[in-house]
């Protein structure tokens, strides 16, 4: 099990605008999309929030990936727990 800090951004909308994936950026400018992202009650709350996010991440060919198992947002004044989400 990994633990990613970063942002959780959209990377792919349906074709009235709607986000239908989500990755996690980190500050290291490394993009891991979230496999499960479907199944994570009311991950789009956390939707270009800093996150903590621990699970099991997979190197593909062209890009990498993350299964998550837990994710809360991260306050960033003093790094306090806020929200927890887990799948």
């Amino acid at each position: 099990m990994k633990r990613l800090k970063g942002i959780v951004v959209p990377t792919d909308w349906d074709d009235s605008g709607k986000v239908i994936s989500l990755a996690i950026a980190t500050c290291d400018e490394q993009v891991y999309l979230i496999e499960n992202h479907q199944q994570i009650a009311n991950l789009g709350t956390l939707l270009r929030q800093e996150v903590v996010a621990m699970g099991s991440i997979r190197w593909g060919r062209e890009h990498k990936t993350i299964q998550i198992s837990e994710i809360h947002s991260q306050e960033v004044s003093n790094f306090k727990k806020s929200k927890t989400v887990k799948s």
